[in-house]
């Protein structure tokens, strides 16, 4: 059976390609022909939809705020403190100040309900001392459409209603209130919160109109037909007890302004008519036609994209391959001939590899025998060195050194030159701590002393010019690398005290810091320029060891870092004509697993 895939890798070049071609217009000629036909029909169908499913969804939150408007005046209406004001027939003036004064009813309701702006009690009720909640009944409100309406009604009725104190106009609850004899004393009125009616558009982009009772605009985000005036639809019929939606004729006044839908119902059956208009403006139509047409676009892209990932695939096995054979040819250029992986296929890409393959084989060969050739003689060159450095050191013996300067100091101690003497034996036992240094660490009083005869044999030579301190706050046990001071005061000696004119004064000072043992090396000397203090600092920082200037400064310091790490090493701060500060940061804390760590890094400097 032949296998599809490697069928495609063995296909020519060029027979890919079109079949890559065939692949991308095809299916974008498809996609092209199938949403053209069905754009029209998905936009009439989805329009309808929304405009229906949206208005019923109005009419309902409408309705709910309605429902929860009502029960708040509900309790209002049936107040004991608001009835028994009513009712009571107080006999002066001061007993209904009294009572203002020990009763707020309507406050109290105006502060509990967010939906509610204001509570006016419309009365006509003799001796009655009104306020700004309990108001008397003008000629004006007495004949005005609201009033006459509620008086005419025992249940409540709802209008909009302009408040003679803002001047502004709400959908307001309106109810005849009533004596405790059963005698009417005027009309109780609710004003609802725009707000509270502005949140149920809150999440809506079409336009609308609330209208109650006659046509009152009570909502409208239309400039053209504001709060409080009539708006009627000549085609739209309103009949207690029903409820309709419907899409309106073209006699309506909003039909040139988008698709409109209309809606009515009779709130609890109580004869208030509330209507709902709803316009999706052509301009949201049109923007769903740009919708669909993005949505086209999208579709084309995402055509391409398919067609181009089909092309990715078909190409990958070419270029997957040309990527194998490029990273196996760089791998020999660098000089790894380890050629592991394996081309499938029979074309001209794997005959490349397989004469890349027999031409490694060759190289390699030739490598091997020029490498073994290398090191025989290399062997030969290392061992006529090894011989040739110990005869070298066999000339060396130390104990003939330190008898030597035993028998020249013995030999100035007998001829009374007690200072010859004595400087004899500190360059003794200076050498000797020279030739014996190896390379474990060593304790700080060690190292101190060690400082300290090179320091005696520097003062014997500069006599009064050269003064030193040592001070140590360090545990004299504090383990260090080996000749890591020395030559710091050594350097101090050459470069700072030996040019300068004044005398010379040179502090140590070791001390905690932190986390850190500080080295403090500190001379008078004449300073560092600029230039070579530049020069210094760089070859501390690269570790440079390649001149024989400051070579022991750079050896301190690199092998403080290979020992202890980065964060740890030499720094230098200088003045000139004022003198040099060098300062050693060794961790405060060392302990076995530094040393062997040490060791690792010794064996793999020696490699």
């Amino acid at each position: 059976m032949i296998n599809p895939i490697q069928k495609i890798i063995d296909t020519p070049i060029r027979n890919k390609l079109i079949l890559m071609f065939v692949a991308v217009i095809v299916p974008v000629f498809c996609a092209g022909v199938y949403l053209i036909i069905n754009m029209n029909n998905i936009l009439q169908s989805s329009v309808v939809n929304e405009a229906f499913s949206e208005v019923e969804t109005i009419q309902q939150r409408l309705k709910d705020t309605i429902y929860t408007t009502s029960a708040a005046a509900e309790k209002i209406y049936y107040d004991e403190t608001i009835n028994a004001l009513i009712n009571n027939d107080f006999t002066s003036t001061q007993e209904y100040r009294d009572f203002y004064n020990h009763n707020d009813p309507v406050s109290k309701y105006e502060q509990a309900y967010s939906q509610v702006v204001d509570i006016s009690f419309y009365i006509d009720i003799d001796d009655f001392i009104y306020n700004s909640d309990f108001r008397s009944i003008s000629p004006e409100i007495r004949e005005s459409y609201w009033f006459t309406d509620a008086m005419s009604s025992r249940v409540p009725r709802w209008q909009v209603i302009q408040n003679p104190i803002d001047k502004n106009v709400y959908l307001s609850y309106a109810r005849q209130v009533f004596t405790s004899k059963g005698k009417s004393a005027g009309v109780m009125v609710v004003y609802t919160s725009p707000e509270w009616i502005e949140n149920l558009m809150s999440d809506q982009i079409f336009n609308i109109i609330f209208t109650v009772q006659n046509g009152m605009v009570f909502y409208s985000n239309m400039e053209e037909y504001s709060l409080g005036n009539v708006f009627t639809s000549p085609d739209f019929d309103f009949q207690l007890g029903n409820s309709e939606t419907k899409k309106l004729g073209m006699e309506s006044p909003l039909t040139d302004k988008g698709y409109t839908v209309a809606t009515y119902f009779d709130y609890e059956n109580t004869g208030n008519l509330f209507q709902i208009y709803l316009v999706k403006p052509y301009t949201i139509i049109n923007e769903k036609t740009s919708n669909l047409t993005t949505v086209y676009i999208w579709y084309v892209s995402l055509c391409f994209i398919l067609s181009i990932l089909i092309t990715i695939l078909f190409t990958s096995f070419f270029t997957r391959r040309i990527q194998l054979l490029r990273d196996e040819m760089h791998k020999v250029a660098m000089g790894d001939f380890n050629l592991n992986a394996e081309l499938k296929g029979d074309d001209e890409i794997n005959e490349l590899y397989t004469d890349l393959k027999l031409m490694v084989d060759s190289m390699q060969k030739l490598i091997n025998e020029a490498y073994e050739a290398k090191i025989q003689s290399e062997a030969f060159k290392l061992n006529q060195k090894e011989a040739e450095f110990k005869t070298l050191a066999s000339q060396i013996n130390p104990h003939f050194l330190y008898n030597t300067l035993e028998t020249i100091r013995m030999k100035a101690y007998c001829n009374n030159d007690k200072e010859t003497a004595t400087l004899v034996k500190k360059l003794g036992k200076f050498m000797r701590r020279c030739l014996e240094v190896k390379d474990s660490m060593v304790p700080l009083e060690s190292e101190l002393e060690f400082t300290k005869s090179y320091l005696e044999l520097q003062s014997a030579r500069f006599g009064d010019r050269v003064s030193y301190s040592i001070y140590c706050e360090v545990d004299v046990n504090y383990i260090v690398l080996p000749l890591i001071i020395q030559p710091i005061v050594e350097n101090a000696f050459v470069h700072g005290i030996e040019s300068s004119k004044s005398n010379g004064v040179i502090k140590i000072k070791i001390y905690y810091k932190g986390n850190n043992v500080i080295i403090d090396v500190i001379d008078n000397g004449q300073g560092i320029p600029d230039d070579k203090m530049s020069e210094l600092r760089w070859k501390l920082q690269v570790n440079d060891t390649s001149s024989g200037k400051s070579i022991g400064l750079t050896n301190v310091n690199k092998r403080i870092k290979m020992y202890h790490g980065e964060e740890y090493g030499l720094s230098i701060s200088s003045e000139l004509g004022k003198g040099t500060r060098m300062t050693l940061t060794l961790p405060r804390n060392v302990d076995d697993t530094d040393v062997i760590k040490k060791n690792l890094i010794e064996k793999n400097v020696r490699r």
